[in-house]
Protein backbone atom coordinates (compact mmCIF):
# COMPACT_ATOMS: atom_id res chain seq x y z
CA UNK A 1 0.00 0.00 0.00
CA UNK A 2 1.07 3.29 -0.37
CA UNK A 3 0.53 6.75 1.26
CA UNK A 4 0.64 9.80 -1.44
CA UNK A 5 1.62 13.12 0.19
CA UNK A 6 3.07 16.31 -1.64
CA UNK A 7 6.48 15.45 -2.36
CA UNK A 8 6.89 11.52 -2.00
CA UNK A 9 5.04 8.11 -1.89
CA UNK A 10 5.60 6.11 1.42
CA UNK A 11 5.07 2.62 0.73
CA UNK A 12 3.69 0.78 4.33
CA UNK A 13 1.98 -2.81 4.92
CA UNK A 14 -0.09 -3.11 7.66
CA UNK A 15 -0.16 -7.01 9.79
CA UNK A 16 -2.11 -7.66 12.22
CA UNK A 17 -4.70 -6.09 14.74
CA UNK A 18 -4.88 -4.72 17.99
CA UNK A 19 -3.10 -1.85 19.87
CA UNK A 20 -0.33 -0.27 16.84
CA UNK A 21 3.09 -1.30 17.00
CA UNK A 22 5.09 0.95 14.17
CA UNK A 23 9.15 -0.64 13.14
CA UNK A 24 11.19 1.87 11.85
CA UNK A 25 14.43 0.52 9.77
CA UNK A 26 17.49 2.07 9.44
CA UNK A 27 19.88 3.38 6.26
CA UNK A 28 20.05 1.46 3.08
CA UNK A 29 17.77 -0.98 4.21
CA UNK A 30 13.97 -0.87 4.07
CA UNK A 31 10.85 -2.49 5.87
CA UNK A 32 11.68 -5.98 4.67
CA UNK A 33 14.38 -5.69 7.32
CA UNK A 34 11.39 -6.99 9.79
CA UNK A 35 9.19 -9.02 7.69
CA UNK A 36 9.40 -11.99 9.71
CA UNK A 37 9.79 -10.33 12.80
CA UNK A 38 6.76 -8.51 11.71
CA UNK A 39 4.83 -11.19 10.80
CA UNK A 40 5.17 -12.87 14.55
CA UNK A 41 4.64 -9.68 16.17
CA UNK A 42 1.48 -9.25 14.50
CA UNK A 43 0.21 -11.87 16.30
CA UNK A 44 -0.44 -9.53 19.60
CA UNK A 45 -0.46 -6.19 17.92
CA UNK A 46 -1.10 -4.08 14.37
CA UNK A 47 2.34 -3.85 13.18
CA UNK A 48 3.48 -1.33 10.92
CA UNK A 49 6.34 -1.84 8.45
CA UNK A 50 7.09 1.19 5.86
CA UNK A 51 9.95 2.52 3.70
CA UNK A 52 11.33 5.49 4.61
CA UNK A 53 11.19 8.47 2.11
CA UNK A 54 14.14 7.92 -0.60
CA UNK A 55 14.59 4.08 -0.09
CA UNK A 56 13.59 1.52 -1.91
CA UNK A 57 9.77 1.54 -2.88
CA UNK A 58 9.30 5.43 -1.37
CA UNK A 59 9.86 7.26 -4.08
CA UNK A 60 10.37 10.89 -4.57
CA UNK A 61 7.69 12.67 -6.78
CA UNK A 62 10.13 14.54 -10.03
CA UNK A 63 8.82 18.01 -9.03
CA UNK A 64 10.60 17.45 -5.72
CA UNK A 65 13.61 17.07 -7.16
CA UNK A 66 16.60 19.59 -6.40
CA UNK A 67 18.38 21.86 -8.83
CA UNK A 68 21.23 19.34 -9.03
CA UNK A 69 20.07 16.65 -11.63
CA UNK A 70 18.30 13.87 -10.54
CA UNK A 71 19.03 14.59 -6.86
CA UNK A 72 16.15 14.19 -4.08
CA UNK A 73 15.79 16.64 -1.52
CA UNK A 74 18.28 16.22 1.47
CA UNK A 75 17.50 14.61 4.72
CA UNK A 76 15.96 16.26 7.67
CA UNK A 77 14.35 15.16 10.70
CA UNK A 78 11.73 16.46 10.55
CA UNK A 79 10.56 15.29 6.99
CA UNK A 80 11.14 11.87 8.72
CA UNK A 81 8.76 12.90 11.70
CA UNK A 82 6.07 14.18 8.84
CA UNK A 83 6.05 11.23 6.93
CA UNK A 84 5.52 9.11 10.09
CA UNK A 85 2.28 11.51 11.28
CA UNK A 86 1.03 10.94 8.15
CA UNK A 87 0.92 7.52 8.11
CA UNK A 88 -0.46 7.46 11.34
CA UNK A 89 -3.27 9.94 10.58
CA UNK A 90 -4.21 7.69 7.37
CA UNK A 91 -4.25 4.66 9.72
CA UNK A 92 -6.43 6.48 12.08
CA UNK A 93 -3.40 6.10 14.70
CA UNK A 94 -3.85 8.20 17.66
CA UNK A 95 -0.43 6.23 19.83
CA UNK A 96 1.43 3.23 18.88
CA UNK A 97 4.60 1.53 20.45
CA UNK A 98 7.40 2.53 17.77
CA UNK A 99 10.43 0.45 17.32
CA UNK A 100 14.08 1.97 15.81
CA UNK A 101 16.73 0.10 14.77
CA UNK A 102 20.08 2.11 13.91
CA UNK A 103 19.08 5.52 12.48
CA UNK A 104 15.65 4.50 12.24
CA UNK A 105 15.92 4.40 16.47
CA UNK A 106 17.14 7.92 16.04
CA UNK A 107 14.15 8.68 14.18
CA UNK A 108 12.11 7.31 16.65
CA UNK A 109 13.70 9.52 19.42
CA UNK A 110 13.02 12.28 17.45
CA UNK A 111 9.55 11.99 17.05
CA UNK A 112 9.23 11.44 20.54
CA UNK A 113 11.03 14.49 21.38
CA UNK A 114 8.94 16.51 19.36
CA UNK A 115 5.33 14.54 19.59
CA UNK A 116 5.66 13.04 22.83
CA UNK A 117 1.44 12.24 22.66
CA UNK A 118 1.66 10.30 20.31
CA UNK A 119 4.66 7.49 21.27
CA UNK A 120 3.38 5.03 24.35
CA UNK A 121 6.74 3.52 24.39
CA UNK A 122 10.09 3.65 22.27
CA UNK A 123 12.47 0.73 22.12
CA UNK A 124 15.74 2.16 20.46
CA UNK A 125 17.69 -0.99 19.05
CA UNK A 126 21.46 -0.03 18.70
CA UNK A 127 21.01 3.70 17.95
CA UNK A 128 23.34 5.61 15.58
CA UNK A 129 24.27 8.27 17.89
CA UNK A 130 27.78 9.03 16.55
CA UNK A 131 26.65 12.88 16.87
CA UNK A 132 27.07 12.12 20.11
CA UNK A 133 31.18 10.95 19.32
CA UNK A 134 32.74 13.78 17.40
CA UNK A 135 35.12 14.45 20.40
CA UNK A 136 36.64 10.74 19.68
CA UNK A 137 39.46 11.17 17.22
CA UNK A 138 38.86 7.08 15.78
CA UNK A 139 34.95 8.25 14.82
CA UNK A 140 35.72 11.70 13.35
CA UNK A 141 38.40 10.19 11.74
CA UNK A 142 36.21 7.90 10.41
CA UNK A 143 33.45 9.76 9.41
CA UNK A 144 35.52 12.36 7.58
CA UNK A 145 37.10 9.46 5.77
CA UNK A 146 33.39 8.86 4.85
CA UNK A 147 32.45 12.42 3.79
CA UNK A 148 35.66 12.39 1.45
CA UNK A 149 34.64 9.05 -0.16
CA UNK A 150 31.09 10.43 -0.66
CA UNK A 151 32.31 13.83 -1.91
CA UNK A 152 34.53 11.60 -4.08
CA UNK A 153 31.65 9.68 -5.15
CA UNK A 154 33.67 6.96 -4.09
CA UNK A 155 30.38 5.00 -3.39
CA UNK A 156 31.80 1.44 -3.30
CA UNK A 157 34.81 2.14 -1.07
CA UNK A 158 32.60 4.33 1.33
CA UNK A 159 29.83 1.30 1.43
CA UNK A 160 32.17 -0.95 2.58
CA UNK A 161 34.00 1.29 5.01
CA UNK A 162 30.25 1.90 6.23
CA UNK A 163 29.54 -2.10 6.49
CA UNK A 164 32.73 -3.11 8.17
CA UNK A 165 31.95 -0.29 10.85
CA UNK A 166 28.55 -0.43 11.38
CA UNK A 167 27.04 -4.00 10.92
CA UNK A 168 29.07 -6.88 11.09
CA UNK A 169 27.78 -10.06 9.67
CA UNK A 170 26.21 -13.21 11.37
CA UNK A 171 26.75 -16.16 10.60
CA UNK A 172 23.07 -17.02 11.44
CA UNK A 173 21.61 -14.63 9.40
CA UNK A 174 19.54 -15.73 6.42
CA UNK A 175 20.16 -14.96 2.85
CA UNK A 176 18.49 -12.16 1.03
CA UNK A 177 15.94 -12.86 -2.13
CA UNK A 178 17.76 -11.40 -4.92
CA UNK A 179 14.85 -8.70 -5.27
CA UNK A 180 15.84 -7.56 -1.88
CA UNK A 181 19.27 -6.85 -2.92
CA UNK A 182 18.78 -4.81 -5.71
CA UNK A 183 16.41 -2.70 -3.67
CA UNK A 184 19.02 -1.73 -1.06
CA UNK A 185 21.40 -1.75 -3.99
CA UNK A 186 19.59 1.05 -5.30
CA UNK A 187 19.66 2.85 -1.82
CA UNK A 188 23.20 3.49 -1.43
CA UNK A 189 23.81 6.12 -3.23
CA UNK A 190 20.96 8.32 -1.21
CA UNK A 191 22.16 6.66 2.09
CA UNK A 192 25.55 8.16 1.39
CA UNK A 193 24.99 11.53 -0.09
CA UNK A 194 22.01 12.18 1.62
CA UNK A 195 21.23 10.12 5.19
CA UNK A 196 24.64 9.50 6.39
CA UNK A 197 26.22 12.90 6.62
CA UNK A 198 23.49 14.28 8.79
CA UNK A 199 22.87 11.48 10.72
CA UNK A 200 26.35 11.77 12.11
CA UNK A 201 25.98 15.08 13.26
CA UNK A 202 22.42 15.30 14.38
CA UNK A 203 21.98 15.57 18.08
CA UNK A 204 19.07 14.91 20.21
CA UNK A 205 17.56 16.98 22.60
CA UNK A 206 18.41 15.63 26.05
CA UNK A 207 16.41 17.76 28.17
CA UNK A 208 13.28 17.29 25.79
CA UNK A 209 13.80 13.50 25.83
CA UNK A 210 14.90 13.61 29.16
CA UNK A 211 11.35 14.37 30.39
CA UNK A 212 9.94 10.93 28.64
CA UNK A 213 12.84 8.66 29.48
CA UNK A 214 10.27 6.22 31.38
CA UNK A 215 9.01 5.52 28.08
CA UNK A 216 12.37 4.69 26.51
CA UNK A 217 14.12 1.34 26.46
CA UNK A 218 17.78 1.43 25.07
CA UNK A 219 18.76 -1.66 23.55
CA UNK A 220 22.36 -3.14 22.35
CA UNK A 221 23.04 -6.85 20.98
CA UNK A 222 25.13 -8.65 22.84
CA UNK A 223 27.61 -9.54 20.15
CA UNK A 224 27.86 -6.43 19.26
CA UNK A 225 31.40 -4.70 20.35
CA UNK A 226 31.61 -1.90 17.93
CA UNK A 227 33.03 1.48 20.16
CA UNK A 228 30.70 3.55 17.97
CA UNK A 229 27.53 1.93 19.38
CA UNK A 230 28.42 0.67 22.53
CA UNK A 231 30.46 4.47 23.69
CA UNK A 232 27.47 6.56 21.50
CA UNK A 233 24.95 4.38 23.38
CA UNK A 234 26.64 4.32 26.82
CA UNK A 235 26.70 8.37 26.72
CA UNK A 236 23.16 8.70 25.75
CA UNK A 237 22.09 6.23 28.76
CA UNK A 238 24.29 7.95 31.16
CA UNK A 239 22.41 11.52 29.48
CA UNK A 240 19.14 10.32 30.49
CA UNK A 241 20.17 8.58 33.60
CA UNK A 242 18.87 4.93 32.48
CA UNK A 243 20.30 1.66 31.46
CA UNK A 244 20.45 -0.31 28.41
CA UNK A 245 18.80 -3.55 28.27
CA UNK A 246 20.83 -6.43 26.17
CA UNK A 247 19.53 -8.84 23.23
CA UNK A 248 21.28 -11.50 21.72
CA UNK A 249 23.08 -10.85 18.18
CA UNK A 250 24.70 -7.99 16.46
CA UNK A 251 23.09 -4.85 14.55
CA UNK A 252 21.15 -6.34 11.63
CA UNK A 253 19.02 -8.58 14.61
CA UNK A 254 15.51 -7.86 13.42
CA UNK A 255 16.79 -9.77 9.86
CA UNK A 256 19.11 -12.32 11.43
CA UNK A 257 17.26 -13.36 14.21
CA UNK A 258 13.53 -12.23 13.55
CA UNK A 259 12.19 -15.03 16.48
CA UNK A 260 14.37 -14.06 18.88
CA UNK A 261 14.18 -10.35 18.22
CA UNK A 262 10.21 -10.38 18.18
CA UNK A 263 10.47 -12.81 21.56
CA UNK A 264 12.44 -9.53 23.25
CA UNK A 265 10.20 -6.97 21.85
CA UNK A 266 7.62 -8.70 22.98
CA UNK A 267 9.02 -9.15 26.51
CA UNK A 268 10.46 -5.29 26.77
CA UNK A 269 6.86 -4.12 25.80
CA UNK A 270 5.18 -6.48 28.44
CA UNK A 271 7.19 -5.23 31.22
CA UNK A 272 7.95 -1.64 30.32
CA UNK A 273 5.32 -0.77 27.56
CA UNK A 274 2.52 -0.14 29.94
Amino acid sequence: MYLEKEDVSIYYEVRGRGTPLILIHGVIVDADLYTKAAELLARYYQVITYDRRGNSRSTFKPNTKTTEEDAPRPFEMEDQAQDLLALMDALHIDDAYIVGQSAGAMIGQYFLQEYPEKVRHLIMYEPAIMGFLDDMPNVHEWTTQMKELIGRHKFNSALLQFAQKIAPSDTRSPQKSIEETYREMGNHQYALTQEFPELVSYHPDIKKTKKHKDRITLAMGEKSDDPVYMNGLARFANALETDILFYPGFHNLPFDLPREFAINVLGTLMLFGE
